[in-house]
């Protein structure tokens, strides 16, 4: 075992008011809200990876409240008054993410977005539901006429207009240095391998260091130190294609209840998800590339956005996800010492920031 020297001991590993696992969107927001109310705490966040890992800079960049077929997939699975409690929280989140760090820092465009469809029963079934999703969106945000039908090169569509697409390594640069500016130490490749009962964490090679309080805040990493917190992982496959000229495809697009979702980033075409294929397969926290799922997604991009049969895709890449069974965050209090914070069901652009000041708030209770 590697033994700590005096001078760490009485500088880096004392104890700590606050220790946060994992320096993603919801670790970083939870520092920087807590900060604010505790301006003199000493704060330590700690990464596994050397960058954050997860998915906080491994997303596709959407800024969504969710489809229309989304949601009422979700109304088969539970009551109407928590899809409207979600749809609430993920157009409150985006606000205040936008606010917090300002649209050019996170690269924010206002472009819409489109829901498409291939089949004419499925897509006048989703537009029976546009009344009352519009009537939702007034009540829930006074925002009027949100969903619209229309047609986007040859396909029947659902525009809706607050989607939007943001750049994730610029939100997160932006949200690292808000964070460091504030005083609050962040160290990068220092996993941690147990929680202990007396609040204190084991990190990799023995070290340990202990903190007043302990925000457990990984995602889809937090069965590995919380296996009793229902939070199951899932990986998102996405691809980046080359160069395309005159790209058809402007704006941000989902289809087939959000499992494939695809945008431009300039003259290129980024498509993801497909995990639908592979559920059980894809339900890891290990990073990878699952053939059948990247192969549906380039039949899928060839055969009905009519992708350029020679067009290749030069990037490619997992993230790390955790959903809850609900798609509602676990944000709570465990004990004395522990706060979780996980479980964003995919929509981590859209809550992110908004789970991590709900889990400030909790650990300023105390």
């Amino acid at each position: 075992m590697k033994q700590t020297s005096f001078w760490e001991q009485k500088t880096f590993h004392q104890p700590y008011d606050l220790i946060i696992i994992g320096a993603g969107i919801v670790g970083l927001s939870s520092a920087l809200f807590y900060r604010r109310q505790h301006p003199d705490a000493r704060i330590l966040v700690l990464d596994k990876g050397p960058i954050p890992e997860g998915a906080s800079t491994r997303n596709a960049g959407f800024a969504c409240t969710g489809s229309i077929t989304e949601h009422v997939a979700d109304i088969e699975k539970e009551a109407k008054k928590n899809i409207k409690k979600r749809l609430k929280m993920r157009y409150e989140g985006l606000h205040l993410l936008r606010k917090t760090l300002g649209d050019k820092a996170i690269g924010y465009d206002n472009c819409g977005g489109f829901e498409i469809f291939t089949e004419d029963a499925k897509y006048e079934e989703a537009c029976s539901y546009i009344g009352s999703f519009n009537r939702w969106m007034s009540n829930l945000a006074g925002e009027k006429m949100v969903y619209k039908p229309d047609t986007l090169n040859g396909y029947p569509a659902i525009y809706n207009r607050l989607e939007g697409a943001i750049h994730p390594g610029r939100m997160m640069q932006a949200l690292i240095a808000n964070v460091s500016q504030h005083g609050i130490t962040i160290r990068w490749n220092t996993e941690v391998q147990k929680i202990d009962g007396n609040g204190s964490v084991n990190l990799d090679g023995g070290t340990a260091i202990e903190g007043d309080q302990i925000l457990v805040a990984c995602n889809g990493f937090t069965r590995r130190l919380m296996p009793e917190i229902l939070v199951r992982p899932a990986r998102g496959y996405i691809m980046v294609s080359e160069e395309w000229p005159d790209i058809p495809w402007k704006g941000t697009f989902n289809f087939d209840r959000g499992y494939i979702y695809f945008r431009n980033i300039g003259n290129r075409l980024l498509i993801g998800g497909g995990r639908n294929r592979a559920i059980e397969d894809e339900e890891q926290d290990e990073f990878g590339t699952n053939e059948t799922v990247k192969t549906y997604l380039q039949d899928f991009a060839r055969e009905v956005l009519h992708l350029p049969q020679n067009l290749s895709f030069e990037y490619e890449w997992s993230g790390i996800m955790g959903f809850t069974s609900t798609k509602t965050p676990v944000v709570k209090r465990l004990d004395d010492d522990r706060v979780v914070a996980a479980g964003l069901s995919g929509m981590g652009i859209a809550i992110g920031m908004k789970v991590g000041k709900e889990a400030a708030r909790i650990l300023i209770q105390k």
